[in-house]
């Protein structure tokens, strides 16, 4: 008969385990074989009898579990292999379509559409298999009762199948050779009872909560001789060791254990960052063996920031035990810029900012093949600059290879090193490589050829492979990309490449990377279920926050909790359990603890934390006798002036030969420093392609039609009924055009935006015919300038452009369309003198500015010259004058000495260029950082 040992949580398991093996045998221990949950202890132990023998012996043999069940199972079945995620779900979808009136019962219903799907229901049957779950009890279920009625139509259908689909599933995996984990403990603890024994002498440890299979198995074992299962506990009361109790007659209690309690420290940060310095702090400062200490992450999430921040900085080996999503890393990032170009492709074209996003990826722009690096960024940026000028939303390759500006901008920037022909060939180069390769691609096979030709090529003329942990980061990608080419769907066509790639991305996010280190040298890294059985003297535990420790739990659409119930699985609280036992364990195990979590108004510590803030404070008798540490980042920023630029010469001499428009005038007196910048040293918002909709290019497209739509009535006379019946009748065909040009193919949000425009339009127009017999057009889209002279012999040439002149009887209106809402200009009725005064008074100076422009060019009377500012959207407008102003006084008595005077302050030797002191001015500025305000 087999026996149960419980020793408490201060026991180390692995040395009380390796001493029962010792006290037994000598130097030929492989008669004996060890069970624990996961592999990571079986290092430790055969770390623990090398020193304790000091010679050599033959080791009992050790398993984690699953590899225990897999020795069980290949005596019956000797040739199977497990399947991989990716065949598992390709098999469950050859197993539904084979079945009648199933949810998926329908034409052309593929497998990238059964693959959300497919990913749910394979889990389901991992579970209800190593549960053992029989096929009668799923077909006995209510569906009906146990389901919200939204969901009770499509799982109900399947949970109706539910057992046949398993059972073709089962069938086509046999036919495969292949197995799953969960079969694989069924098969196990279906025929325990006719396995022979492999050892004589078997250890189960460090193993919780254990699946239905699990207990079949340990249950039988346990009524052999020399069969002993090792648990670890301090007297609390946990479920499944209740229910194991029953499995002996009498379970031996090692000695309790009570030399040490942990000290712990609590630590509450504010963001992910702060938290990893406060880490850093603490261990730096430690000299304790970091062979004992281990880092511990509930959630990989910061993981990178702790190996930069933290690891970069000690002096000592670490092995990271742990998964790290693949979806995470750069290189599925890269991965990812190409599915989207791909994505957002129209026919032969690319989206420009998706193509600019790939090309100026790290990775790429720093290539060095046919140019050095410095040469490769020239080319990528001169690209950029190009493509974002011609402001085409889309591009063909062929159209982007033959902009010869492209290349002579570079050779220009390279100072002719290399020839315009050097630089496209090598644009052509990347073009074929990472582009045109992927044309024509159908199966997953050639999608994996493709990345990993583009992975090859860059470890090879890319620093890529130079960058932290880039090594496993390939090397994982790479052992994955091989994997696809190998699965049994690699062959499969898909007709639609959207769903190859939704394949793609559904596949990398179920993948993990690996990373290698030596197992047991200097610090561990380590995930909190792989401290199973595993005993640390110092731990630093991150992220204890509510959602993660334990970790939330999906609502599950097809196995809610009471079919679960019904069909005696685990419920949520078994996993909070479980999560809890390994907490409780990694406290009572260590000498001292460090637990960090975030505070924030979303983010709460762990109930486990305040459950062990609450035992401490009872246990001393004492509230807030385990407080935590405000953890602070103490960055100091050194006192800086508002930022001042004084006028020298050289600046004096750029600015008597700018051009100054309205635009300019009034940036100045939004702030001087950006004047500066922006017509001093002629510094450029970065441009970037526009979204398709956005309110700039909306605005754009606006005066493009109607730009269109009325230069043919310039200089024809006095417009009438005629006229805006043609206008009218125009209309769509400038407005389609004009969509045409800037958006390619009309469809979506486009085809109702440009419906929108006919009718806004149209309604303008028609409100136009109110001057029917009094309006002439003599231009549209008119440059504006004239020469402003100001004291000492200085002149400044004044410019603007004026989106439409009319002449209506004695009146000339210069008319600025705008496409939203529109402020009235404010007259003001005395001179202004400086800058301060004029920002209080002035909210826009472009109609006074483009009526005195127009006024001075063409010689026109000051009294019958106005502009008006008219809305596109609300089918208004705003005017300068009204018959109540007398519009010469105002012009040459207060506007015209008030823009001298501004002028003259840009001018003005005297003035510096200072930063604005309103803060809230900075936040849409182009140049905060700069002037060392952002």
């Amino acid at each position: 008969m087999g026996k149960i040992i419980e020793i408490p949580f201060t026991e180390n398991l692995i040395k009380f385990i390796g001493e029962q093996i010792l006290e037994k045998q000598r130097y030929d221990y492989s008669s004996t074989g060890v069970v624990f949950a996961h592999r990571r202890p079986i290092l430790y132990l055969r770390q623990m009898m090398t020193k304790q023998l000091n010679q050599p012996f033959f080791p009992p043999k050790m398993f984690s579990m699953d590899d225990f069940i897999f020795s069980l199972t290949s005596q019956i079945l000797p040739d199977f292999t497990l399947v991989n995620r990716l065949d598992s779900i390709y098999l469950l979808f050859q197993g539904v379509t084979k079945l009648n009136k199933s949810p998926w019962d329908k034409p052309g219903f593929s497998f990238a559409q059964f693959l959300p799907w497919g990913i749910k229901i394979e889990r389901v049957i991992e579970e209800i298999d190593i549960e053992m779950v029989k096929d009668e009890n799923l077909k006995g279920i209510q569906i009906e009762e146990l389901w919200e009625p939204n969901v009770v139509r499509n799982a109900g259908l399947l949970m109706g199948h539910l057992a046949d689909i398993r059972k073709i599933y089962h069938t086509l995996l046999d036919e495969q050779g292949l197995i799953t984990r969960g079969r694989n403990y069924a098969l196990a603890a279906e025929n325990i009872e006719e396995l022979s024994r492999p050892f004589k002498t078997i250890y189960f440890a460090g193993l919780f909560a254990m699946s239905q299979a699990e207990k079949t198995i340990i249950r039988y074992l346990l009524k052999q001789p020399a069969v002993t299962f090792i648990r670890q506990n301090d007297g609390i009361r946990w479920t499944p060791f209740e229910e194991m109790n029953e499995w002996v007659e009498e379970i031996e209690y090692g000695t309790q254990n009570t030399q040490h309690r942990a000290e712990i420290f609590l630590h509450e940060a504010f963001n992910t960052h702060s938290e990893i310095v406060e880490l850093r702090d603490i261990i730096t400062e430690d000299r304790s063996e970091y062979e004992k200490t281990a880092i511990v992450l509930p959630d990989p999430e910061p993981l990178i920031p702790l190996l930069s921040e933290v690891m970069t900085t000690l002096e000592t080996d670490y092995n990271i035990t742990m998964g790290y999503p693949a979806a995470r890393t750069p290189i599925y990032a890269l991965l990812d810029l190409f599915i989207k170009l791909q994505e957002t492709r129209r026919d032969n074209t690319y989206y420009v900012d998706a193509y600019l996003s790939l090309l100026m990826h790290p990775y790429i722009k720093n290539i060095q093949h046919q140019l050095k690096s410095t040469q490769m960024r020239i080319l990528i940026h001169s690209i950029e600059e190009t493509l974002l000028n011609k402001g085409k939303m889309f591009n063909s390759l062929d159209e982007i290879e033959e902009e010869v500006e492209i290349f002579e901008q570079a050779q220009r920037l390279t100072a002719g090193e290399v020839t315009t022909a050097d630089f496209k060939n090598t644009l052509i180069e990347c073009h074929d490589i990472f582009i045109r390769r992927m044309d024509g691609i159908r199966t997953l096979a050639s999608l994996a050829d493709f990345f990993e030709g583009i992975l090859i090529y860059l470890a090879k003329f890319s620093p890529a492979i130079h960058y932290p942990f880039s090594g496993e980061f390939f090397n994982s990608f790479f052992l994955f990309l091989d994997k696809i080419k190998i699965s049994i769907l690699k062959d499969e066509e898909f007709k639609d490449t959207n769903n190859l790639i939704n394949l793609f991305r559904y596949i990398v996010r179920e993948e993990q990377i690996a990373f290698q280190g030596e197992p047991l040298k200097g610090l561990q890294i380590m995930g909190l279920l792989e401290t199973r059985a595993l005993n640390f003297d110092k731990i630093f535990l991150l992220n204890a926050n509510e959602g993660i420790l334990p970790a939330s739990e999906p609502f599950d659409s097809l196995l809610p909790l009471p079919l679960r119930s019904a069909l005696k699985m685990p419920l949520h609280y078994h996993n909070e359990e479980i999560y809890r036992y390994h907490f409780h364990h990694l406290v009572s195990s260590s000498r001292q603890i460090h637990i960090f979590y975030l505070k924030t108004e979303k983010q709460l510590r762990s109930r486990f934390v305040e459950k062990l803030v609450w035992e401490e404070e009872k246990r001393k008798g004492q509230i807030g006798v385990l407080k935590a540490s405000q953890v602070a980042l103490n960055v100091s920023f050194p006192l800086r002036h508002r930022f001042e630029v004084a006028k020298n010469q050289e600046i004096l001499d750029i600015l008597y030969k700018i051009n100054l428009c309205a635009t300019d005038l009034e940036s100045y007196l939004d702030c001087p420093v950006k004047f500066y910048f922006s017509k001093v040293l002629r510094l450029k918002e970065k441009e970037e392609i526009p979204d398709e909709l956005e309110a700039e290019r909306i605005g754009n497209i606006l005066h493009q039609i109607l730009e269109r739509l009325y230069r043919p009535l310039c200089g024809i006379g006095i417009l009438g009924e005629k006229e805006y019946v043609e206008l009218e009748r125009n209309l769509s065909g400038v407005v389609e055009s004009v969509f045409l040009e800037n958006f390619g193919e009309i469809r979506g949000e486009q085809y109702l935006l440009q419906e929108i425009t006919v009718a806004r339009l149209k309604k303008y127009i028609q409100s136009e015919k109110k001057h029917i017999g009094n309006c002439r057009i003599i231009s549209t889209e008119e440059n504006l300038s004239c020469s402003f002279s100001l004291a000492d012999g200085i002149s400044i040439c004044l410019t603007g452009r004026a989106d439409r002149i009319d002449h209506l009887g004695k009146e000339w209106m210069i008319i600025d369309y705008k496409s939203g809402n529109i402020k009235r200009f404010r007259l003001f009725d005395k001179i202004l003198k400086s800058r301060d005064e004029m920002k209080e008074e002035i909210e826009s100076l472009q109609l006074p500015f483009y009526a005195l422009l127009y006024q001075r060019m063409h010689h026109i009377l000051r009294s019958e010259i106005n502009s008006k500012l008219v809305s596109l959207r609300l089918n208004e407008e705003k005017l300068l004058f009204d018959e109540n102003v007398d519009r010469e006084e105002f012009l040459e008595e207060i506007f015209l000495p008030t823009l001298r005077n501004l002028i003259a302050e840009i001018l003005s030797p005297d003035i510096p260029f200072v930063a604005d002191s309103k803060e809230e001015r900075c936040r849409f500025c182009p140049f905060p950082t700069f002037c060392r305000k952002g």
